[in-house]
């Protein structure tokens, strides 16, 4: 497919929307965020309201689109690791090399120094004497102040720049602020923008997810499914995939049997896509080749429960082992209180540490 390309000077928001909607299918990230901004823009214009209804599929799929872009330049940025750090091997080779010549200057012997004495014979003695007191500096280093002074001066200019850098917002954040309006607007428009503001609440829960705001991206998506449940059946692939999301929402924010939940509701739902599929009598090329792609994506989800599983069993076999270690490490661990006593069974105490893990299956 050819590249997209769009008409900076285009004043067309229905053209932009689509070249942008096409930029987004074909993961041109870049090119999509740009159409569909400009478009966003002019439809904003022309209405005097940016939240007319016409601005609500534009703002989705700019969301997407900042969304895709912003993720493309984080595996940039990843993949991009090992050449940083070679730069900065050579740069610490640089300033190292400017530190010698910077060494070797201000041990240069006595033409400098007449320099400096015929320039402190031109000033004023009290001005220098001045100068001097104000900045805590010989003559000889004046010229040292010069450079320090230029350095600053680049150094602002460079703040300057950073803080402005900062003051911009990230793809994320106008990512968020565009799909709070989206969300908005499907909001006004009731049960015919449903399926858009399902989507909308999961592409909210996954820019949570990307700026690492776990448990907002988990009542997003959540939000987003409870729609998506009402509106699809029971073997939708939809919901399978947004249950799955849910359960990377939930393990990130480390509610593990919440993750395994989620993660088995997906299977739940993609093997009743298959027995749907199975049941179906025409189309048989385009039906066998849906089920071998749902089959190939079972074996993940499931890997994904096993390791929820593992990681749960590790977390209660430490909790168990740290509880032990702080119960029998206290000095008088054999005294409980009496009304403990009553409720136990008499059973020998362990005596150490040691004994006590031998306890616990390991």
């Amino acid at each position: 497919m050819a590249d997209v390309v769009v008409d900076a000077e285009s004043k067309n928001s229905k053209e932009l929307y689509g070249q942008g909607v096409r930029a987004f299918i074909l993961r041109d990230f870049s090119t999509a965020v740009s159409a569909l901004g400009k478009a966003s823009e002019l439809l904003a214009a022309e209405h005097k309201d940016d939240l007319h209804e016409s601005l609500g599929e534009v703002y989705l799929y700019y969301g997407k689109a900042l969304l895709g872009l912003s993720r493309e330049e984080s595996e940039a940025l990843g993949d991009a690791v090992p050449r940083n750090d070679d730069s900065s091997e050579e740069d610490n080779a640089e300033e190292t090399e400017e530190n010698d010549e910077e060494v070797e200057n201000s041990t240069e012997p006595q033409e400098n120094n007449e320099n400096e004495a015929k320039e402190a014979e031109k000033s004023d003695d009290t001005k220098q004497t001045d100068a001097e007191k104000e900045n805590g500096t010989t003559v000889a280093n004046g010229s040292g102040e010069g450079t320090s002074n230029g350095i600053t001066k680049e150094g602002g200019a460079d703040e300057e720049a950073a803080a402005e850098t900062e003051d911009e917002p990230t793809d994320l954040q106008v990512a968020w602020e565009v799909l709070e309006l989206a969300k908005k607007i499907f909001q006004k428009q009731g049960t015919t923008a449903k399926k858009n503001l399902a989507e909308t609440f999961i592409v909210l829960g996954e820019v949570s997810l990307e700026s690492e705001n776990f448990e907002s991206a988990v009542n997003d998506i959540t939000e987003g499914l409870k729609i998506q449940k009402d509106i699809f059946a029971k073997d939708s692939r939809t919901v399978a995939e947004t249950y799955y999301k849910l359960g990377v929402a939930y393990s990130t924010n480390t509610q593990i049997d919440e993750a395994i939940t989620s993660f088995n509701s997906s299977l739940e739902y993609l093997n009743n896509r298959i027995v749907h599929l199975e049941s179906v009598e025409d189309k048989k090329d385009e039906v066998d080749e849906e089920i071998k792609e749902i089959k190939s994506l079972i074996p993940d989800i499931q890997e994904k429960v096993t390791d929820m599983k593992t990681y749960k069993d590790e977390v209660c076999k430490c909790d168990i082992r740290t509880t032990i270690k702080n119960f029998v490490s206290k000095p008088n661990f054999e005294k409980v209180e009496s009304c403990c006593v009553n409720k136990l069974e008499a059973k020998r105490k362990p005596t150490t540490i040691e004994e006590a893990l031998e306890k616990v299956a390991i």
